[in-house]
């Protein structure tokens, strides 16, 4: 089986006038299917540009990035954004919900996108909503949940494509600690039940030893890694907190 990520060499350069900011240079990685990874280091690491390449959001300035074997920097726009949205599902720290769309509608953007029929796009967004615990505020806007609720509208959004690979971009940093571990959790559970490849960004270590795999950032490059051989459990540790 093909890496659902592969990336050799890749760079990012970004230009301030004249002056280059060379914001990643030369990674180097390799993540295999059903894995749960997290990028890890602190602001200016270059561990969101990173993210926004292997989610399709960008282009690396030079280098190669496979998914699943697939050359993805030699696609056109068109076919990064069809491969962004069949593929690979985003989930950020903001939330990025639309403020006068309801829960489900927001969940069922994707598949709209996608083309898929009326009726199954409620059935499929109502089934997620019901499995992130939003049963009952379906027909509540943004606005009208709490951040905690939000996050989980924003994971099934995420997921209702089916997508191989789940990326999130400092996915608690809006969340209180409690609530922020709690999704934390589900990010656990959904990567045991279905083995979906999950890559979590944060500069927080707790969160990312939640992780089976620790991937450090500096300055652009990749100084370390970590293969975490016993996860923190984070539904254990949201019960002792009872």
């Amino acid at each position: 089986m093909k890496p659902v990520v592969e990336l050799t060499g890749l760079t990012k350069t970004f230009f301030l006038g004249e002056q280059p900011a060379h914001v990643l240079k030369g990674i180097n990685l390799t993540i295999p299917t059903g894995e749960m990874v997290a990028l890890m280091g602190a602001s200016g690491s270059g561990k969101s540009t990173l993210l926004h390449i292997i989610g399709c959001l960008d282009r690396p300035t030079s280098g190669i990035y496979r998914q699943e074997g697939k050359d993805v920097h030699l696609l056109s726009k068109t076919e990064m954004a069809g491969l962004r949205n069949r593929k690979i599902g985003f989930v950020f720290q903001q939330f990025n919900l639309l403020a006068r769309a309801t829960a489900l509608q927001n969940v069922e953007l994707p598949l709209l996108y996608a083309g898929v029929p009326p009726t199954e796009r409620k059935t499929r967004a109502l089934a997620l909503l019901n499995r992130m615990g939003i049963t009952g505020f379906e027909r509540h806007r943004p606005a009208q949940l709490s951040g905690g609720q939000q996050q989980r509208v924003a994971i099934a959004r995420a997921l209702v494509n089916h997508p191989v690979l789940l990326l999130a971009d400092e996915p608690t940093g809006q969340l209180d600690s409690r609530t922020g571990l709690d999704v934390l959790a589900l990010f656990q559970e959904l990567h045991a039940e279905t083995g979906i490849t999950i890559v979590i960004v944060t500069h927080d270590a707790g969160s990312a030893a939640l992780c089976e795999r620790i991937v450090y950032l500096q300055d652009g490059v990749i100084t370390r890694e970590e293969t975490v051989n016993n996860p923190r459990n984070a539904r254990e540790e949201l019960k002792k907190m009872d």
